[in-house]
């Protein structure tokens, strides 16, 4: 333990590498300036995350024989303390204001057991999307979608709703098998032409049965 303690002792004698702390004046490009003469620029050190600005005191690691020194990390920031994290390989975390920006060519989240999101307003943006769920289990209080074109395939499906309203310009519909409709009431309108084929009609009625037209042909 006393020699990590030593080794963060300010060196001011020699060409050994000297530990101190200083104040960043300015950054431009990837150089930060410092306000100290003997070190007057310094880059960040692979293992600084948060990114120093102008007016941070930074940790600085100075070797005498280099003309650049490395920033440690970031010891007081005045002002504001939003900061930007930047990760090995390019990603980046942005704090600001209470606001949390993730930043990277691809981004996995991984939860073993249970990965669970809450939140108040939740915006989802994508060009494409893909989803393979074993079971899923959906409550809306509003659910309401659009889209261009919608494709599904499914072995069964079921739906219970309380009230069922469709519109559509055009209808069509293919059953290969039976195709049979429970109602307590049923009711067509049709405005034009109305045609119905089949290779046998069976008609039954428990009572009343009314046919009326201005021509009927039977036969």
């Amino acid at each position: 333990m006393a020699a990590n303690v030593h080794s963060l002792r300010p060196v001011r004698h020699g060409t050994e590498t000297r530990t101190f702390s200083t104040r960043v004046s300015d950054v431009r490009d990837d150089v930060f300036l410092l306000e100290d003469p003997a070190c007057p620029q310094a880059r960040q050190a692979y293992s600084c995350l948060i990114e120093p600005r102008a007016g941070d005191t930074v940790l600085l690691s100075h070797d005498p024989a280099q003309d650049n020194g490395h920033i440690l990390a970031i010891l007081e920031r005045p002002g504001p303390q939003d900061s930007s994290l930047n990760l090995p390989g390019g990603g980046h975390i942005h704090s600001r204001d209470g606001e949390v920006c993730w930043q990277t060519k691809s981004l996995q989240l991984a939860g073993r057991e249970t990965l669970s999101l809450q939140t108040g307003h939740l915006d989802v943006a994508a060009v494409s999307a893909n989803t393979t769920v074993k079971h899923w289990q959906g409550w809306f209080d509003t659910l309401e979608a659009r889209a261009v074109r919608i494709e599904y395939a499914a072995k069964t499906l079921s739906s219970k709703v309380g009230r069922l309203l469709s519109r559509a310009l055009e209808s069509f519909r293919s059953v290969d098998g039976l195709d049979e409709t429970r109602a307590g009431r049923s009711r067509t309108t049709v405005r034009d032409d109305h045609r119905l084929k089949a290779g046998h009609i069976t008609a039954q009625a428990k009572g009343f049965v009314k046919i009326d037209g201005q021509k009927i042909d039977l036969g």
